[in-house]
C-alpha cells in the first residue's frame, strides 16, 4: 500500500491495526520522487530469521524488531510483527530521512483555527491534547494531532502536520497547516500568557523536540532548522487551567 505523509510517499504492508489507522493518509499519487519501501517480515531458514543486510548502512532495534535501512534512508527493510514496534521503527526511517530536509518531530498537539495552526507543547499529561479539545469545543478549531506533530519548512514559512502517530490521543489527520504560534504549556491555578524571547527559546522547545542522536550527520541540520523555527514562529508559555478563559487569552494575544 502507499500511503503520503508530511508530503512523502512511504510504500508498506502494515498489519491491520495499523492499516485502520493509516487509511486516511493513503494515495495513489506516483509523481513523488521520493519512497521509503519497509519490509516487514523475516524468512524463516531451519529455525533461525534469515536478516538480509545487503546495500544497508544504518541498524536501529526496539525490544523484538529491527530494521535496517541505506545510507539516505529512502529504503527500510523491516523485522518486526508487533503494531507497536512496526510503528515506532517506521517512524524513525521516515524522520531520519526528513531531518535532513529542514524537519522537526516534536511532542506538540496542533490546531487548525481558520486556516492557522497553534501548537501546544509539553511533556505527556501536561494537558496538550485538553487545551486542544478547549480550542474545538469553544471556538471550533481542528485537531489534526494530540501527541506527535511534524513540522517543516516550506517555501512560505512553517507547516505543521498531521500524521498516523498520536501516542495515546485519539487524535490524527491528515492535514497541514502554516504555524502561528507554539505554546508551552503548564499547569496552575491562574491563566498567564507571556511571550518568550533569548534563551528561553531553546529552554522551552528543546526537552519536546526529538533530536537525531542515532544519525548525528543530521544533527547540524536538525539544529539549523530549530534556529529558523524559533526565528519565524513566536514561543509563548501557557500557565493555565482547563477552561475557556485560556483560550480566548491566547486568541486575543495572537489576534485570532
Amino acid at each position: 500500500m502507499r500511503y503520503k505523509i508530511i508530503d512523502t510517499l512511504i510504500d508498506i504492508r502494515l498489519n491491520p491495526d495499523l492499516e485502520q489507522i493509516w487509511h486516511p493518509f493513503l494515495t495513489e499519487d506516483l509523481s513523488e520522487k521520493i519512497k521509503i519501501d519497509l519490509s516487514m517480515y523475516p524468512q524463516p531458514c531451519y529455525g533461525m530469521d534469515v536478516l538480509n543486510i545487503k546495500n544497508m548502512s544504518h541498524a536501529l532495534r526496539n525490544e523484538s524488531g529491527v530494521l535496517f535501512a541505506n545510507s539516505d534512508w529512502t529504503y527500510g527493510r523491516m523485522y518486526a510483527g508487533e503494531t507497536d514496534e512496526i510503528a515506532a521503527l517506521t517512524v524513525m526511517q521516515l524522520y531520519s530521512y526528513l531531518v535532513a530536509r529542514q524537519t522537526l518531530m516534536i511532542h506538540s498537539s496542533l490546531v487548525d483555527y481558520n486556516g492557522e495552526g497553534i501548537m501546544f507543547l509539553g511533556p505527556s499529561g501536561i494537558g496538550k491534547t485538553t487545551q486542544a479539545e478547549l480550542w474545538n469545543k469553544y471556538q471550533n478549531a481542528e485537531i489534526l494531532n494530540g501527541d506527535m506533530v511534524f513540522v517543516r519548512k516550506n517555501e512560505d514559512g512553517f507547516y505543521g502536520y498531521g500524521s498516523p502517530w498520536h501516542g495515546s490521543s485519539a487524535y490524527y489527520k491528515n492535514a497541514k497547516v502554516k504555524l502561528k504560534a507554539m505554546i508551552v504549556l503548564e499547569q496552575a491555578p491562574e491563566n498567564v500568557l507571556r511571550r518568550l524571547d533569548g534563551f528561553e527559546l531553546l529552554q522551552g522547545m528543546m526537552e519536546q523536540v526529538f533530536l537525531p542522536h542515532w544519525y548525528m550527520e543530521t544533527m547540524e541540520t536538525c539544529l539549523d532548522t530549530l534556529d529558523k523555527l524559533l526565528e519565524e514562529v513566536p514561543l509563548y508559555h501557557l500557565a493555565c487551567r482547563p477552561d475557556e478563559d485560556a483560550v480566548l487569552l491566547v486568541k486575543n494575544e495572537l489576534n485570532m
